[in-house]
């Protein structure tokens, strides 16, 4: 996961600010690096950074005006599989472009995805002298690799054009929307609301969009199986936006009601672990209020600490451990003596919760904890991420309810609450999304899935993977 972000000015109005601001709206998708491309008619100039993009940016951002840019591309690293991004290229028939991508290409050995795209992008480029059948012959080429969301600035002067394309299954969010004579490509609509863009819309799976002086064209070139990655709604994305016409936080409230319905808890306080647990965490204490015909109340026992790192992507187990105590810190007073639902977006290893949320709250004198989970049982990688963790519910089967008394034993709680692959479903409002992660059914080739996660082949192609 990657925040990316494309704009391009028909009428030449200087977009230094909107590109701040709009890839700002997206540090949530990557904090580990960021980087800007713009283009001032002639030249491409390009700046990345490790860390956040304000602090980057902000004292560049009064020279990024005086290049008077129409046009410009920019990124927030997730993790670093890839590198730090957009990076340029010259190519064949004097065609320089600048790419940033938001996604994963599997079978490509340690090579960086966003290299990898770019070299790809300019040989077909090159060979067909057509930006479409140029787009067609890489989708067909990385068919059941993995999820990619591209922008790409390319050409000079008045052949300057903003390029952007979303794989054919979907599996990552991308938008398009416009202000006045301005163009916008972002992950999320969030970027789209800071610049108070109209008319915005998902790009589709497997469409290219191309924008030059003379407009907009799109063409949708490959349409596959649609697998929108469904934690997209549960953790990455920002509780603003839409996706796929649903709004992140309604769909976190719903599976807070559904959750309410299904376990309905006798405690005195629902707390959220912030951030991205507040939305199950409110619509558990609105449906358990329903469901027990009395008012539960909410309350912020749990405040986050925003120098925090993100844990699951400390590797070091007495690094991860530490980190989890520090990233939260609890209001004891609200806590002495109280059974207590925490609502949390899921749980991966589960040291979040043991040494950091449940050990505060137990030091601090709760009588039971009860953990409302946004999403079923996490029991298989991610896509990206085949080998590199081990999941507090992995190797556990049957119904929900047994794996959350299991799950709970290993953390130190009461109870976990787990909602079913039918109420993500629901609450989402569209069945056909990646939820590999809970049921080991992968939208990719099955070539490039390890032996040991392979639980269901029938959705998988069969095409021969490609050596070269």
């Amino acid at each position: 996961m990657s925040g990316i972000i494309g704009i391009y000015s028909a009428d030449k109005k200087n977009i230094a600010d909107e590109l701040f601001y709009g890839l700002t709206a997206l540090q949530h998708r990557g904090e580990e690096g960021c980087g800007i491309s713009i283009n001032d008619g002639t030249y491409f100039h390009t700046m990345t950074s490790d860390g956040l993009v304000y602090y980057f940016l902000k004292n560049h951002i009064e020279s990024l005006k005086k290049m008077n840019p129409h046009a410009g591309i920019g990124h927030t690293l997730y993790e670093r599989s890839s590198g730090l991004q957009p990076v340029e290229q010259w190519g064949e028939r004097n065609v320089n472009i600048s790419l940033a991508m938001d996604g994963v290409l599997l079978g490509f050995g340690d090579r960086k995805h966003d290299s990898i795209m770019r070299t790809l992008f300019l040989s077909y480029l090159r060979d067909t002298g057509n930006v479409y059948t140029a787009v067609e012959k890489l989708m067909e080429k990385l068919d059941g690799r993995g999820p990619y969301n591209v922008v790409i600035l390319a050409g000079k002067d008045d052949e300057l054009s903003l390029i952007a394309f979303r794989d054919p299954k979907g599996i990552k969010p991308l938008c398009y929307g416009k202000k006045d004579g301005m163009h916008i490509i972002a992950s999320e609509t969030k970027a789209m609301d800071i610049l108070e863009a109209g008319s915005v819309r998902d790009v589709e799976p497997g469409e290219l969009i191309v924008i030059t002086k003379n407009g907009v064209e799109s063409k949708i070139l490959k349409r596959d199986r649609h697998a929108h990655c469904s934690f997209e709604w549960i953790y990455f994305a920002d509780p603003t936006s839409n996706i796929e016409g649903r709004n992140v936080y309604t769909v976190r409230k719903e599976l807070g009601r559904k959750l309410a319905i299904r376990y309905p808890i006798d405690v005195d306080v629902v707390m959220a672990s912030p951030d991205s647990g507040r939305g199950v965490a409110i619509g558990y204490q609105q449906g358990l209020s329903e469901v027990k015909k009395r008012f539960i109340p909410f309350d912020e026992i749990s405040i986050k600490n925003p120098g925090a790192k993100r844990t699951f992507q400390v590797e070091n187990p007495r690094e991860r451990e530490m980190a989890a105590r520090v990233k939260f810190f609890v209001n004891k007073e609200h806590v002495k003596g109280k059974s207590i639902a925490c609502g949390d977006d899921s749980i991966v290893r589960g040291t979040v919760l043991r040494d950091g949320m449940v050990y505060k709250l137990r030091s601090a004198g709760a009588e039971k904890i009860f953990t409302i989970i946004s999403c079923p049982p996490l029991c298989y990688p991610c896509i990206k991420d085949p080998r590199s963790k081990t999941f507090a519910a992995q190797g556990l089967e049957g119904e929900v309810e047994d794996i959350g008394e299991e799950v709970a034993k290993k953390l130190n709680v009461d109870k976990v609450c787990y909602p079913t692959l039918k109420e993500l479903d629901e609450a989402i409002g569209h069945s056909d999304t990646c939820k590999a992660c809970f049921d080991g059914v992968y939208p990719i080739n099955k070539q490039f899935v390890f032996t040991e996660y392979r639980k269901d082949l029938t959705h998988f192609s069969d095409k021969k993977e490609d050596k070269n």
